[in-house]
């Protein structure tokens, strides 16, 4: 694909953009511990959610299709950054395998390597994890006594499975380890990074202040960006026509704005949505 190359100079920008949803699947795992435990989902929150409870998830089994919302999340508010851990079994051997506690439990993630997983908004799939009508066995995307991992700057990606977005462990790499962290396959949880996301909570609208993005880092050429709605400060770019601010990707939001002062300059190397 050819890039587009965008400057902009001496104005300000206010677009209108349909922005996604707030959660992501992230990574499944199905461990090798008693029981074949511990097994279920990390969910990436991407934006603050006020209330959890519109999000669900369920198990499609052996290719059998969707059995629908089986897991609804509880009436919480959850902030964006964070990462969730659904899972299915003890809590002990999540902890003894992770070395960290789960968020919550449920009997939906009672599922296999060879299993998709739906992640639903309102009753609607968001996102994806496998095939729904395909039994896993023998798949690229089957992880049995093992994991697979989203990639960084992918998803959430609808009704349509996207294979490439993902990593794979094989199946069977965890056989007989008794940690993820010792075993020789490391599933990297909590490792996600998404488009980096102007924070909504922004204390300033310094585009170059880490802290006022999602993922506490300033954007540069290699980085998608979004700004979302809602936000109480609009972000502000600083660089200028010698230094310019640069991003790859840029997707802005209905009712968003970004600003480019008198003097300043944005520099778009990837795609404008808008």
């Amino acid at each position: 694909m050819i890039k587009k190359f965008y400057t902009f100079l001496f104005i300000t920008l206010i677009f209108n953009y349909a922005y996604a949803q707030d959660m992501v699947l992230t990574g499944v795992y199905d461990g090798p511990l008693s029981g074949g435990k511990p097994k279920g989902v990390e969910i990436f929150i991407l934006n603050d959610i006020a209330d959890a409870s519109i999000y669900g998830l369920g198990s499609a089994n052996n290719g059998g299709g969707s059995d629908g919302e089986e897991y609804t999340f509880p009436a919480v508010s959850l902030n964006a950054g964070s990462y969730i851990y659904v899972k299915y079994g003890s809590t002990g051997l999540f902890n003894t395998w992770f070395g960290f506690a789960p968020t919550y439990t449920d009997i939906a993630m009672q599922i296999n390597g060879d299993d998709a997983i739906e992640l639903f908004m309102n009753g609607s799939v968001v996102d994806i994890y496998g095939e729904i009508d395909v039994d896993g066995t023998g798949e690229p995307w089957d992880h049995l006594d093992g994991w697979a991992y989203r990639d960084n700057d992918s998803g959430p990606d609808g009704t349509a499975w996207v294979e490439g977005n993902w990593t794979y462990s094989g199946t069977n790499v965890w056989d007989g380890q008794s940690t993820n962290a010792s075993s020789g396959s490391v599933m990297p949880v909590g490792t996600y990074a998404p488009t980096n996301q102007w924070l909504t909570s922004a204390s300033t609208t310094d585009w170059a202040t880490a802290s006022n993005w999602d993922n506490s880092r300033v954007p540069d050429v290699t980085t998608d960006v979004t700004v979302p709605a809602g936000a109480s400060n609009w972000p502000e770019i600083p660089g200028d026509a010698t230094t310019p601010t640069q991003c790859d990707d840029l997707t802005i939001a209905t009712g968003a704005t970004l600003t480019v002062p008198v003097d300043k300059c944005l520099t778009v190397n990837g795609n404008l949505s808008s």
